[in-house]
Parts: structure tokens; sequence; C-alpha cells
């Protein structure tokens, strides 16, 4: 591998090069002290989930912000101080920096400063497993680097001079490093559109069974995991992290009356998710766009809940799927917390559903809701196949859910869940009052 790539390599891998983290929370003008301590407790959580304990946290409110410094000179100087008083070998922004801000701000404090964006990037680094989401976190990873390949390497000023043409006169090292992250960039691009076109192919065999799907999202940590877990007898991987979950986990659930559905866990949404991660990840987050019905799951004990709920509708707007019908769930209603809030968030959201997976509370009304919402999609249809048309209900039993079949003597009578126009292809084998 090329040296700029291991340099690239060993520069995400945070976790293993740094121990004693500072973070700085810059508090905007419009947001309040309570805000901003909510979201320097996020950024702390999003640091631990990385792996680098923090040693000290700061709130800075800054009269203007500095182009090329973010800050101004006495605030670094006071951030300096507090970094050497606590031993910190690595600084964390809970904004993002520009390249320019990012590079000032390591030469003066001699550390490694990193933003939020920087943050997310090394937990989905660690966290993808799948084919699709790796190569989209390394993509992410060069198209974050690329701006920022003079920031911590000094061999990057080196002059070369030219080979057979490939190089101009007195190129330097950087002109190279970056032609190379370029060219790596459009390597991972026509990876990504391989499986893209294959997962395409997959998807468009899926929906020639039309299974109802489900896609569970929310804010990371709300419990989405849990709740597939909790409805499908399934044992997806459920850590108290943000992002535990990267990659799209579906399970298939029977419900009552035969009917059969597909839920998919998506990841987490996130305050100030980077733009392009949103892109890298959307092949998860198509998930919600393709859905028939979007269970929107909030952390009913956080005192940050409204946020959270804004920022998933920002997100799924940006998804576009804006439209697709939804349903609220507020989790953890057992906790106190949970308790504490459910009557200001009964009045704001009176059709919400309030559950606990943990404590196996509402979980009946919520398939109940669920089926109920369904209806409006599917309705369960008694047909009568001639016995000389085995070719039909070989094909309903191919492409939708069979919930009863019985032999009769002119046929097959047959219950099955279809959708509106799987109804009109068969109305003339509908029995009357199905």
């Amino acid at each position: 591998m090329d040296n700029i790539f291991v340099e690239l390599e060993a520069r995400d891998i945070l976790s293993l090069k740094c121990e004693r983290a500072l973070l700085i929370e810059i508090q905007e003008s419009d947001e309040s002290l309570t805000e901003a301590e909510s979201h320097l407790e996020e950024l702390s959580s999003l640091v631990m989930t990385m792996g680098i304990p923090a040693v000290e946290s700061i709130i800075v409110k800054p009269r203007e912000k500095k182009p090329g410094w973010l800050l101004g000179k006495g605030k670094i100087e006071e951030l300096a101080d507090l970094a050497d008083s606590v031993e910190a070998d690595v600084l964390v922004f809970d904004t993002e920096l520009t390249p320019t801000q990012q590079r000032n701000l390591e030469r003066q404090f001699n550390l490694c400063v990193i933003d939020r964006q920087e943050v997310i990037l090394d937990i989905f680094a660690d966290r993808a497993s799948t084919r699709e989401a790796t190569l989209q976190v390394a993509l992410a990873r060069m198209e974050y680097s690329l701006p920022r390949l003079t920031r911590a390497w000094t061999h990057l000023s080196r002059q070369r001079g030219g080979a057979k043409g490939t190089r101009g006169k007195g190129e330097t090292q950087l002109e190279t490093d970056r032609r190379m992250v370029q060219a790596r960039i459009s390597k991972l691009k026509k990876e990504l559109d391989k499986v893209k076109q294959t997962r395409h192919l997959q998807r468009k065999k899926r929906s020639e069974r039309p299974v109802p799907s489900i896609a569970i999202v929310g804010y990371t940590n709300a419990g989405k995991s849990s709740l597939l877990n909790g409805i499908t007898g399934s044992d997806v991987l459920v850590e108290d992290k943000l992002f535990a979950t990267l990659d799209p986990t579906s399970r298939r659930l029977k419900m009552e009356g035969g009917r059969e559905v597909i839920l998919t866990d998506t990841v987490g949404f996130v305050r100030k998710l980077p733009h392009n991660l949103v892109d890298a990840f959307h092949s998860t987050l198509e998930e919600a766009v393709l859905a028939d019905l979007i269970l929107h799951v909030v952390d009913g004990s956080s005192d940050e809940y409204q946020s959270h709920i804004d920022t998933t509708r920002e997100v799924l707007q940006e998804l576009g799927a804006a439209d697709v019908p939804r349903l609220l769930v507020f989790n953890k209603i057992d906790l106190p917390a949970g308790e504490a809030n459910r009557q200001v968030q009964e009045f704001a959201y009176p059709e919400a559903l309030y559950i606990s997976v943990h404590g196996e509370l509402g979980l009946e009304k919520l398939e109940e809701e669920i089926s109920t919402r369904l209806d409006q999609l599917q309705q369960l249809t008694t047909l009568l196949i001639p016995s000389d048309r085995w070719d039909l209900v070989a094909l309903l039993h191919r492409t939708s859910t069979v919930s009863s079949e019985e032999y009769v003597d002119d046929g097959v009578l047959l219950e099955v869940w279809l959708g509106e126009k799987d109804r009109n292809q068969f109305a003339r084998f509908i029995q009357s009052g199905a």
C-alpha cells in the first residue's frame, strides 16, 4: 500500500493513539446553556463510543467565530493551558472545523485536533461490517481527508522531480498524494456502483413478493434494535452505545391472522450528521424511503426528545421519506424520566404510542396498531381458484402471504393478504362478501 494510505489508515484509528480527550462544546448564539450542556453530553458519549475517555470538557461561547482559527487568541491560549493541565492528547470540537482551522489549531496546540465529523467517521469505520458499508466509509474518509492532507504530516511538503511524465517539474509530495487520493476516491465510487447494482437487483427480486416492509428509525440509542428483538424474538446486537447498528438488519414477523411483514432496523440518526455520511449510508437509510410504514422510535426518557424528533424528521425529509406513513413510538416510558415526560408528550402527540421494550409494556398494542395501519395497504381476501389453475395457486404462494388453504369441490379456497393492485388482478376469483 502507498505510504499516504498507510498514514491515512493510521490517522483514522485514533483510539489506538489517543487516551485523554478534552471536549470543547461551541455554544451557538441562539442556543441555551441547557442545550449546550446536553450537546456536550452527547459528544462525550460519541467519544467514549470511539474508545477515548474524556478527561475534561468545557463550553465556549465565542463572541464571533474567526475564519482561520474559529476562536480568538485569548480563548485559544486558555484552552491550551487547560489541555496542558489535564494532560490531554486530543482536543475534540463539537462542531465542524474547516481544514484551515484544523491545521492552525493543531499547530497552535501541538496536539491532535478533531471535530465531530471525524469522531463519527471513526465510529462508522470501526463498526461497518458489510462490503457496501465498508466501501462507503472508506469513500467518506477519503473525501474528508483530501482537503486536510497538509494537516499532520511534514513529509508532504517535500519536493519531487518528474519521472516518466507522471509528475511535473518540482511537483510536491502533497500534489502527488492528492492525486493518489483522488484516484482512490474514483476507484471506490466505481466499486460502490457495482455493489449498488447488485443490491438493486436483490431489492427488485424482494419487491416481487409484496410482503409489507416496516422501517424502524429514530435517534441513535432510542431502543430500535431492542424493539426489533422484542417483537420478532430475534437476537440483533443491542448495546448502550451510539451507533450500535450501522448495517440494516431485517427480520420477518408473522402477525395474528397469518400476515407476514418485514421489519428493518436502521442506523440511528444524530444531530449534525455529516452530509457525506447521509450519502454514504443511503443504502441503510433508504430502507425508510422504500418502506410501507415507518416506526419512528423516540427515547421518551430523554430531556432532548423534542430535538431528537426534529432531527429524525429533518433527515427523513432529506432522504425523500417525508410522505411515508409514520407511527410515532415513545420508548423507555417505565424509567422515572419517561414517566415525568409522558403528560407533556401525550398533549403534544396524542396519536403516539407509549411502550417499554425492556419492561414489555405496550408491545401488544403496538402490534395491533401496526396491523391496523397495514390493513390500509392489504386486505385479507378469500379466493376460489379453479382446479385447472394450479399455476395461480403457486403464484399466490410465491408472491403473497397465504393465511389458509382448503381443497373444495370447485377448486382451492384461499385466504390471502392482497394489496389493491393484486385484488384487481384476481377480482374474478374473489368470493362475494370477501
